[in-house]
């Protein structure tokens, strides 16, 4: 080690360069000496063994502080704004439940990552994502059909899991993905999904502002269909008491997370991407994201 050194950690590369810049400056130095000693008397020689030692020292110096900033520079968590979508019992405004613990875990995962975890409105989480207000969002599910160069916002690759889009509909009038499709394509059913989720569908759906009021406008038969996540409309289905009311599968999609567009959403994005991946090597994935979402249950409220 050079002297000066032994007490940061440098790498060999770090502690070569440092030798080769001492070894330059002395042999410099001893030439300089040289030339001077021919044409000078000894005593007036400069910069002598004390000026020689005095540059030599702030050498090591300068070289010591590029070391040290490169450690800390190297030790220094990336930090990233994530915002989780307000759904109560997923993820709730005192920063519990199973998507803020999945967050934590992925924190956990990756020590050279450090996240600041939110949670908004559906909207102004999807918002502030695709404006750079915060480094990325969750929920969202990924839609094959889907335009994605009009969107301001593009998906992780990697997914957490699956999530199941569950159509309810009315019990006397039961539909299928299908026949809802079909239907609401040529404006001859209305069916309805949450406002933030409308961008996920290649499908002309009313917007509808609450879960609560997307079941019930379909138990009155003011709406044809509603289409919601199984976890989350299942939840309200059962609170409700709703017994007119039938499911049905309409499709399950990737839950993926989302980042804004450009360089740093594609940083952000494989930050993201190598976490998940840590999570899944250690088993714990897939047990953390079940909390959360599950295969597609069949069963009917009546």
């Amino acid at each position: 080690m050079v002297a000066g050194l032994a007490s940061v950690w440098v790498d060999n590369d770090d502690e070569s360069r440092a030798r080769e810049v001492v070894a330059d400056y002395e042999q410099q130095q001893q030439a300089e000496e040289l030339t001077s000693s021919r044409s000078r008397e000894p005593s007036a020689s400069w910069p002598g063994a004390f000026g020689r030692g005095l540059i030599l020292g702030m050498v090591v110096g300068v070289l010591l502080g590029l070391l040290v900033g490169s450690a800390r520079a190297a030790s220094s968590p990336v930090m990233l704004v994530g915002t989780v979508a307000h759904i109560p019992g997923l993820a709730n405004p005192d920063l519990s439940g199973p998507f803020i613990d999945l967050l934590v875990a992925m924190d956990d995962a990756l020590p050279a990552v450090s996240l600041q975890i939110r949670v908004a409105p559906f909207v102004r989480s999807i918002h502030d994502a695709s404006t750079g207000r915060a480094d990325f969002h969750l929920p969202m599910i990924r839609n094959p059909s889907l335009d994605l160069p009009s969107l301001p916002w593009r998906y992780v690759e990697r997914p957490m899991g699956k999530v199941c889009m569950v159509l309810y509909s009315a019990r006397e009038a039961p539909l299928t993905a299908a026949q809802a499709s079909r239907g609401a394509e040529q404006g001859a059913l209305r069916v309805a999904t949450l406002s933030a989720n409308l961008d996920l569908f290649a499908l002309p759906l009313e917007g509808i502002t609450e879960l609560r009021q997307g079941l019930g406008l379909v138990a009155r038969g003011r709406l044809d269909g509603f289409i919601g996540a199984q976890e989350e409309t299942d939840s309200m289905l059962r609170a409700s008491g709703l017994k007119n009311i039938h499911r049905s599968l309409f499709h399950c999609y990737d839950d993926v997370l989302i980042v804004p567009k450009g360089a740093a959403g594609d940083r952000t994005a494989a930050l993201l991407e190598e976490a998940l991946d840590a999570l899944e090597a250690q088993g714990r994935l897939a047990p953390l994201h079940g909390r959360v979402h599950q295969p597609y249950q069949d069963w009917q409220p009546y």
